[in-house]
């Protein structure tokens, strides 16, 4: 099957108002390219009508009859700013439809997936911090470079807290993972909470470097929106998919704002064994009732000793 997304797009040489093919191995036929306006486009055509889907801000949906038995369902994205999101969105949707033998299948399954990526094309309208945008990319990348790897994306995914409110950002098997992201010229780490590095479980402390970089900067992994497309391919079930959608939902931001496009450049990821040695506070050190709020700073090159490969 060929690829639809990015690549593809980012390929397409036909003026505006033209689609080509793609081979889908699917009894719907599916198109790619753009519409007169210039607006990237993607289409689906089956013999039966298709189910009524809704647009959003940032994507409109055209669905109509050309002749008796063909009709035509039409995604276009509406800004260019979105168009990250928009080649994830492509190609989950064609994997929705791969392999399926009957129309009406197929168009349910094309309506459950893109009701699935509805709320990803909705503006935020929130004013989003540098701090959780930078706190967000270090979790995506310790998700997508190291724990995909070890766990499987759906097992990582699981896995991941988000913005759940749990105290630790990554629990699985028998261990735990705690993300902080700091900047290049950083001297100290900060503990938001006594709970992110309290457990009578051995875990990890995970400290990543990132620099701040220019739009033009790109090594494939370089943004919050890049990073998500790239964990998205390897999740396996539908399930996990929908929850890893709405995690990234819950932080108050959509990957078509266009804080997901910001560029970092990950110069370093240094794992901390925490266990009982480790320097950290717990409820135990706090000796008044009246204290409820704690946050410190670990000095980095003091932790030397506990260092992981």
């Amino acid at each position: 099957m060929n690829k639809i997304g990015k690549e593809l797009f980012e390929a397409f040489s036909s003026e505006a108002g033209s689609q080509k093919l793609v081979d889908a191995n699917s009894v719907l036929k599916v198109y790619y390219g753009m519409n007169d306006s210039g607006n990237l486009r993607l289409s689906f055509v089956s013999s039966i009508a298709p189910p009524k889907m809704d647009s959003t801000r940032l994507l409109k949906v055209m669905q109509g009859k050309e002749t008796a038995n063909i009709y035509w369902t039409n995604f276009d994205l509406l800004e260019s700013t979105a168009s990250q999101v928009f080649y994830s969105f492509c190609g989950d949707l064609v994997s929705a439809i791969t392999g399926l033998e009957s129309e009406k299948t197929a168009l349910v399954h094309l309506k459950n997936r893109f009701h699935i990526w509805k709320s990803m094309f909705k503006k935020s309208g929130a004013a989003v911090s540098t701090e959780l945008i930078k706190g967000l990319f270090g979790e995506l990348y310790f998700l997508d470079t190291v724990l995909v790897d070890k766990y499987g994306a759906d097992n990582a995914v699981n896995s991941w807290g988000g913005s759940d409110g749990v105290p630790k950002d990554f629990s699985i098997d028998s261990t735990w993972y705690e993300v902080k992201v700091v900047s290049p010229s950083a001297v100290s780490v900060k503990i938001s909470s006594l709970s992110q590095l309290a457990s009578e479980i051995v875990g990890h402390l995970i400290v990543i470097k990132l620099e701040t970089m220019q739009p033009a900067f790109s090594n494939g992994k370089s943004s919050i929106g890049e990073l998500f497309n790239s964990i998205l391919v390897n999740i396996v079930l539908e399930e996990t998919k929908e929850a890893f959608l709405n995690k990234i939902l819950a932080y108050g931001i959509n990957l078509s704002d266009e804080c997901c496009s910001e560029k970092f450049n990950v110069l370093s990821v240094q794992p901390y064994l925490v266990g009982d040695s480790f320097p950290r506070l717990t409820d135990d050190d706090i000796k008044h009732n009246e204290i409820c709020k704690v946050s410190y700073e670990l000095i980095i090159n003091s932790l030397s000793r506990f260092k992981e490969e």
